[in-house]
């Protein structure tokens, strides 16, 4: 609580899991994929109501996944990407978890899933946020295992992806938020694997980058909301 300044706690998830994502909308939490204590995939999605204070178990993602992004437009969560085992490659299958350009959107009102256009570059621990009704997704460590500058833009209104300017560099394990209409992104994992304290601002009406104060630290795996 932020002008009570404390925390409390609140009844657990039913499910224990990690690289997860979560998401709130129409007054609920939903806690999506992951893994398990095994590290199994996982696709059991949860909702939290924080009146009743209790969990439900909702409709599960149509396939398990980690690493993923999810975010909310029109009343709707859209999951993107992550790392998944898929189902149609029969060429690999002992190949294990790999990024995936899978896009799912989930509607709270009919409790069901529905696959969307995919996106231009598969991949997974990046982030993505809500602006203006469209979805721009940031870095991420690509089907190649390589880390990914790509910014990339989607419209659900006509269910198409354009490409967008480049982060200045590639990063993954980073976290997004929108403030007075920009993206920031924020910290992650460069190509060398070392953690980055650079902080990047987007504008879409220029579609270009501007570099802003750096974090006090490097950071990464860490989370961000614009308040």
């Amino acid at each position: 609580d932020p002008k009570a300044d404390s925390w409390q706690p609140l009844p657990s998830m039913p499910t224990a899991r990690h690289d997860f994502a979560a998401a709130a909308v129409a007054g609920k939490v939903y806690a999506i994929g992951g893994e398990k204590e095994d590290d199994e995939l996982c696709n059991a999605v949860e909702a939290y109501d924080p009146v009743s204070g209790a969990w439900t178990p909702v409709a599960s993602l149509p396939v398990a996944r980690s690493s993923h992004a999810a975010t909310v437009v029109g009343g709707k969560i859209y999951v993107l990407g992550g790392l998944w085992e898929d189902p149609d490659d029969d060429d690999n299958p002992d190949e294990g978890a790999v990024a995936t350009d899978r896009v799912d959107v989930y509607d709270p009102a009919a409790d069901s899933w529905q696959q969307m256009a995919a996106m231009p570059t598969a991949r997974c621990s990046h982030a993505a946020a809500g602006l203006d009704g469209k979805i721009y997704v940031t870095g991420g460590i690509s089907s190649t295992d390589v880390c990914t500058d790509a910014l990339e833009v989607y419209d659900p209104a006509a269910d198409t992806w354009t490409t967008l300017a480049s982060l200045s560099q590639s990063r993954a394990f980073h976290t997004s938020a929108v403030v007075k209409g920009k993206l920031c992104v924020i910290g992650g994992e460069l190509k060398d694997g070392g953690r980055t304290n650079l902080v990047e601002v987007y504008s879409p009406a220029s579609n270009s980058w501007a570099r802003a104060a750096d974090l006090p630290a490097a950071i990464a795996d860490s989370a961000a909301v614009a308040l």
